[in-house]
Formats: structure tokens, sequence, C-alpha cells
């Protein structure tokens, strides 16, 4: 019998599959219309920055490549608005009716394709993309199936291909707590549980729950998963991770990102 090398999680972290189903909950209540554009309309001045961070190093990031998989591509945010960098896209998300309006409202690259599952367990064939993007800290959002998520990442990657995640840094507790506050004045989200929320790991009373990270913790997980990060601070409260697979071995291997040096996303 093996066992299977995961690392430890810290105290408080959420162990359970999207936070024992909180966030599935959560966002199963708010799968309709605009919901997440309203949250980002929300937003602190230093997540508004984070999120034209972003943005541009994902652009510069997927620039020219072939086929390009978003993992979490909620109601297509992104895909709308990388749409050119790419030649092709596939957004995948757990929330049927957030792909229903990406179809349907989001100007999308012809071809598109959007596929409903869970990203640790990819519904796509080995070597089956140039690029992999899991953005938005939706890595905070998956619980035990973080290390299962990366695996799958690079498995679906060709060689030679790059995956790269935008996860928040352990510096985005209080721009987090601000844009919470603000979501729960505006009647978008229930308070704070502060009772179960640790610097790592906010919790709302309603189930959303979104870990943050710091950078041993994730060179610990992407080595788990056979990968050698390149992890750069991209503004004030992100880490911009970048891996790429080995073109002869298939094993991850030390990448060189875009510069992620802009200014300063997530739920």
């Amino acid at each position: 019998m093996t066992t299977e090398n995961k690392p430890n999680p810290p105290a408080g972290a959420c162990t359970q599959p999207l936070c024992s189903g909180g966030a599935v909950a959560f966002f199963e209540r708010h799968g309709q219309s605009n919901f997440l554009d309203s949250c980002y309309l929300a937003a602190p001045v230093r997540i508004q920055a984070a999120l034209a961070a972003e943005l541009e190093f994902l652009r510069r990031a997927v620039a020219g490549k072939e086929r390009v998989l978003e993992i979490g591509c909620g109601d297509g945010r992104l895909l709308e608005a990388l749409a050119a960098s790419a030649r092709a896209w596939v957004g995948l998300d757990l929330m049927e009716s957030y792909l229903r309006y990406a179809r349907a409202e989001r100007r999308l690259a012809p071809g598109t394709g959007l596929a409903a599952g869970r990203a640790g367990g990819l519904p796509f064939a080995d070597g089956a993309f140039d690029a992999v993007v899991c953005a938005q800290n939706t890595l905070g959002l998956l619980g035990e199936e973080k290390l299962a998520t990366v695996r799958e990442a690079a498995r679906v990657l060709r060689p030679g291909g790059a995956l790269f995640f935008v996860v928040y840094s352990e510096y985005s507790l209080v721009p987090r707590i601000e844009w919470y506050a603000e979501m729960h004045r505006r009647g978008m989200m229930a308070a704070l549980d502060w009772q179960r929320s640790t610097p790592e790991l906010l919790i709302t009373e309603d189930g959303h729950a979104s870990e943050c990270f710091r950078r041993d913790r994730l060179e610990e997980l992407f080595a788990a998963a056979g990968l050698a990060p390149s992890i750069e601070p991209l503004g004030e409260i992100y880490w911009a991770v970048t891996a790429r697979k080995d073109q002869a071995l298939g094993k991850g291997g030390v990448s060189t990102p875009p510069s992620a040096s802009a200014q300063s996303q997530g739920l």
C-alpha cells in the first residue's frame, strides 16, 4: 500500500472539498445573472488594482498560445477579457448556471468550449492544452482538492506547456476583510464568521470560505504535484505561480513567468 505525499495544511485551513460544500452552496444561491460582476464592482481600491494586475499578467502569460484551459472560469469574465490573447479557449467550472450565463451573455471567442466538472478530476485527455490558467483565487476555494487540481492541471498540459495560478498571499487579509464587509453591507453575503475564520482562511456565516497562501505552502503544494514553481509577488496581495511541464520527462521544471510586478482578485 502506498501513502500519498500530501503537504500538511496549517491549523484552521479548509481540508474538505470546496470548504465542506459551503462555497458550492454559496455559489448555487448566487448562480444567476451578474452576481460575480456585482461583487467585483463592490471591491475596494486594492482589490480593483489586483484585478487589473492579474488580467495583465494573464494576458502576457497566454499570448499566442494555441489552446488554453481556464479552471474555475465562473461566468466567463476572464474568458471574455482574454479572448483575443490565445487562439482557442476552454473554460471549466462546477457551476452549470454560471456556464449558461457565460454562453448567453459574454462575448466569448468563436469556438470557445465550456465544460462542467470538478477541478480535481478534469474531463480532458492528457496533454490536451498548451497552457492552463487557474486565477481569481480559485485554488483557495478548493479545500482538499488543491493538490489534485494542481496534478490534474499538469496532466492535461502538453510537454513544454505551462500552468499559471494566481492566488491570494498572506498580505491580502485586510483588503479581503474590507471587501467582504462591503458586500455584507450591500446584502450580497453574510457577515464574516470570526469564530471559524483564521488569518489564512476567511469564512462567512453563509458558508463561503476562501484561503490565502504563504510562499512556502505554495512551494510545498506544487512540489507534491511534481512541479518546480516560479513564484512572484503580483502587486500587493497576490502570488503569481508559473510552472512548466518538462518536454523530455513530462515532469515539472522551473520556468520564468512574465513579469508580475505591475499594480497589485478573487472572491
